[in-house]
């Protein structure tokens, strides 16, 4: 299941995944999506995903067998949940199925486990990922799966109020405007004007706050936006439509963030509206 929350307008999309992996020993190894404004998750197995880094904080949970998981200074091999800050380069090298969980750092969602992460990366086994490994080994794939695995993940909310959350008032206003305006590239001029701050005064801020920035958040916003339109344009249309300079960029960032590239992505998936 693939879901996207734009402009308060649900849409759902089921996301199949044809390919079969042959390092896969279960052929009814389940790949599922599902997007949200607030985090993302991804159940199946990647064997040729790229060294890559992103805005999202990670939580990645083994289903079947060990997971591997690489950086620049270690290598986990584990069949424990783990846990990875944002923007940390690391490959996955394990084909074998797991749960990907992406979030957003600037959410409440993210705070909770970004409070969580004494290390860039780190095995992490505590009552919330027990809870979810064993929702997730039910091995579901309808509504009511997704349905419930979302409320699992909604539960664990610092659910700290937004002054508290962040501390700036001010990063907290820019937040709320970018949350209300994710179907376009907002530049940091217009934001900063919005919060009352120069350009550069903004921009500090903005990654002392959130620790991530400006532009590192834009880039994510826009890169989520574009799987609405996987099924509906093409690669360069989408480029152009999420503000990148062509299609060569798009690719390039995309690669850079999810570790595949959008024509690989796409060669392995089929999108069906529902």
């Amino acid at each position: 299941m693939f879901s996207f929350d734009l402009s308060g307008t649900l849409i759902k999309l089921v996301l199949i995944l044809s390919y079969q992996n042959p390092n896969i020993q279960d052929v009814n190894t389940r790949n599922q999506i599902h997007i949200t404004k607030d985090f993302g998750w991804f159940i199946g197995g990647f064997e040729n995903n790229r060294k890559h880094r992103h805005y999202a904080i990670q939580l990645s949970i083994p289903l079947k067998g060990q997971m591997i998981i690489k950086t620049a200074n270690k290598t986990i091999k584990t069949e424990h949940p783990v846990l990875i800050k944002s923007n940390v380069e690391y490959q996955i090298c394990s084909a074998n199925e797991h749960f990907l969980l992406l979030m957003n750092p600037a959410s409440t969602i993210g705070h909770y486990w970004n409070h969580l992460a004494k290390a860039e990366l780190q095995e992490i086994s505590i009552p919330p990922t027990k809870k979810l490994k064993e929702h997730l080994l039910k091995n579901g794939a309808d509504q009511l799966f997704t349905t419930n695995l979302n409320a699992i993940i909604r539960e664990y909310d610092c659910f700290c109020s937004s002054s508290i959350h962040l501390g700036d008032k001010r990063i907290t206003d820019a937040l709320a405007y970018l949350a209300a305006n994710t179907e376009q590239v907002l530049p940091a001029e217009e934001v900063a004007q919005h919060c009352h701050l120069s350009t550069s005064r903004f921009l500090h801020l903005f990654k002392e706050q959130t620790g991530i920035t400006y532009r590192r958040a834009q880039l994510w916003n826009k890169l989520s936006n574009s799987f609405s339109q996987f099924e509906k344009l093409s690669l360069t249309a989408i480029a152009y439509q999420q503000g990148f300079s062509d299609s060569a960029h798009f690719s390039r960032s995309f690669k850079e963030n999810f570790g595949f590239s959008p024509r690989e992505f796409l060669k392995i998936s089929q999108f069906i509206q529902v």
